[in-house]
């Protein structure tokens, strides 16, 4: 396979070329439960009792934060969690205020607030939609009401249903859901009712998860004591790729591994992330990215609004090396429908990438990557044993 492109960029060219882009996102952890669920291993905490705290800690942080990434302008803001949803249309006003205030905002900003289906009605859509949100992120994760039970969900498919239309009917044309495959005891037939009853509802945006089974949830420990039954791997590929096929077919884009849209509709904030474009993220573990490091907040929401509070460390840094930003870039860029850039490859990431060209070489001749234009994108195929592909094509210094 010929890798020839039309020549490359240097390291500090590319990074001119970065600097020269003047957008940003804004990434805001909102760390609130009322419950948590048994598959998430997002940080969260199941009370509402600090929320107080959390708003004094973050409203500190916005203002001191102010200069991290100076002269740009906020493209998304996305609310995450957690679950943004339990805050007050007062409490969540506050920190928009406050970051409009900070930052400016383009006018075309995508701004979305990650929501649970018992928290929609025809009050709280009018009130994110007077806070300036114009996308929603819904946490379906299933449509049975035994597997929402299961997995310690609070509300019900009837909720998630009626709450998606009364979001659409209150103005919100961007709305996003978030299903699981592959959960204890949900059947093919139940994953192909899943899909079927997302296709006929207004919404533009899936995220569709193979369930992982994270450290430190209830899930984890139930699979140690062997209590929890779940299908093999090929299982979960087959229904992953059928309820992949379906959604195509219904008009969505898989355009990167776990996220489907309809043209148009791509989520813009998550795209920025596979992108490695600079962002800031506030709040109780939220990370952030300037181009040459990342940093990340304390996953503990006492310690973090303490440190806060008192002017202490609150958040961790890392100088990313070069060997660092080329095995991202494989690993971001190889996620999405567009792939790596060849031009990319072969200029700032040359160095590492000449040394695993053989694995490249072998993917390509195997049909799990192909060339297209001046990108490699990963197939489809590919995606699905994606963790294997991408650590053989990470470049690794030798001891």
């Amino acid at each position: 396979m010929n890798f020839a492109s039309d020549g490359g960029i240097n390291e500090n060219d590319y990074f001119r070329v970065m600097q020269d882009d003047r957008s940003m996102g804004i990434y805001v952890h909102v760390p609130f439960c009322r419950g948590k669920c048994f598959y998430c291993g997002f940080y969260s905490v199941a009370s509402l009792a600090g929320k107080e705290e959390y708003l004094d800690a973050v409203g500190r942080e916005i203002r001191a934060r102010a200069g991290y990434l100076p002269g740009r302008e906020v493209e998304t803001l996305y609310f995450g969690g957690g679950t943004p949803s339990v805050l007050t249309p007062g409490e969540l006003e506050g920190i928009v205020n406050l970051l409009e205030r900070e930052y400016a905002f383009r006018p075309s900003a995508e701004r979305t607030i990650e929501v649970n289906p018992e928290d929609i009605n025809r009050e709280s859509v009018a009130a994110w939609r007077s806070l300036g949100f114009n996308r929603l992120s819904v946490g379906v994760q299933s449509f049975s009401d035994d597997r929402l039970c299961a997995i310690h969900r609070r509300h019900s498919a009837r909720e998630a249903i009626d709450g998606i239309r009364l979001a659409a009917a209150g103005g919100f044309d961007n709305i996003g859901i978030d299903l699981i495959v592959g959960l204890p005891g949900q059947s093919g037939e139940e994953v192909r009712r899943d899909i079927e009853t997302l296709i006929g509802l207004p919404a533009c945006h899936v995220s569709l998860y193979l369930l992982s089974i994270e450290p430190g949830t209830v899930f984890e420990a139930r699979t140690r004591r062997g209590e929890l039954l779940l299908p093999g791997d090929e299982e979960q590929a087959d229904r992953f790729t059928e309820a992949s096929e379906t959604l195509k077919r219904a008009g969505f884009e898989h355009y990167e591994i776990s996220n489907f849209a309809r043209p148009g509709y791509h989520s813009r904030h998550n795209t920025a992330y596979w992108q490695g474009q600079p962002y800031i993220g506030l709040g109780p573990g939220a990370h952030s990215h300037d181009g040459l490091s990342r940093q990340w907040n304390l996953a503990h929401l006492k310690r973090y609004a303490a440190a806060v509070r008192e002017g202490g460390a609150y958040f961790e840094r890392e100088v990313l090396s070069p060997v660092d930003r080329y095995n991202e870039y494989v690993m971001t860029s190889l996620r999405t429908m567009q792939g790596a850039e060849i031009r990319s490859l072969q200029g700032e990431h040359a160095p590492y990438f000449e040394q695993t060209r053989a694995v490249w070489e072998r993917f390509l001749a195997a049909g799990l990557l192909v060339r297209v234009g001046d990108r490699v994108r990963a197939t489809e195929a590919a995606w699905l044993v994606s963790d294997a592909i991408f650590a053989d094509l990470f470049y690794v210094s030798p001891e």
